[in-house]
């Protein structure tokens, strides 16, 4: 009688899938212990794995961390944008859930935040970093930007330079975020939205001179 086939009780995991599994973890543990979880050790043990699969899969562990920058910084800019594609919405109402979905509670809960101040002291003195940072900023500015652009269309809104308006906006959202983050106290989403709001009038009204096209720069 033949014996019976038993499949393996495990399968060696593509590269691909151990690559996000480290950076999940990578994440989660930026997220419960901020600086302190850059570490081979407690990553390796949060995603299950031994310290060594890091260096296999990563040059660094600073790769690894940017890796893990990247990864959610398009993530939660794709959900962002997601969230202001709104089937025959106008450009206005576009902007506007852009807004929302910038101010929501999975963006603005402590975990998240002390992931990105590890990110941002990292950029200074590690050049793999930096490089995410500019690709992201720049992914981050481009979406405004189309959403800014729509706006052009609306009969009396005059002419914008539509990227210093996309610095100007990021600036305001990034600081605004930034506080909510410190202090949740200090004002409630919808009013951050209001001022967002506030801003995007004002850009309408022509309110800001110094970001009004002219005739020579277009």
């Amino acid at each position: 009688m033949a014996k019976e086939q038993h499949a393996p009780k495990f399968r060696r995991a593509s590269a691909s899938v151990r690559r996000e599994a480290l950076i999940e973890a990578t994440l989660t543990c930026l997220r419960k212990y901020g600086h302190d979880g850059v570490s081979a050790r407690r990553i390796a043990a949060e995603a299950g794995v031994s310290a060594g699969l890091i260096t296999h899969h990563f040059p660094s562990i600073s790769a690894l961390v940017a890796a893990s920058y990247e990864t959610l910084a398009m993530s939660l800019l794709s959900s962002i944008r997601q969230h202001a594609r709104e089937v025959g919405a106008t450009p206005r109402e576009r902007l506007r859930r852009f807004f929302e979905a910038s101010f929501a509670p999975a963006l603005i809960e402590p975990g998240l935040f002390n992931a990105w101040l590890v990110f941002w002291s990292m950029i200074a003195h590690d050049a793999g970093m930096r490089a995410v940072q500019d690709r992201t900023y720049v992914a981050y500015r481009a979406a405004l930007e189309s959403l800014l652009g729509q706006l052009r269309t609306i009969e009396g809104v005059p002419a914008f330079r539509l990227r210093p308006a996309g610095i100007a906006l990021a600036a305001l959202l990034d600081g605004l975020w930034i506080e909510a983050s410190l202090n949740p106290r200090a004002f409630k989403p919808a009013q951050a939205v209001c001022l967002c709001e506030d801003w995007t009038n004002a850009l309408c009204s022509g309110a800001f001179p110094s970001l009004l096209a002219r005739r020579s720069r277009g």
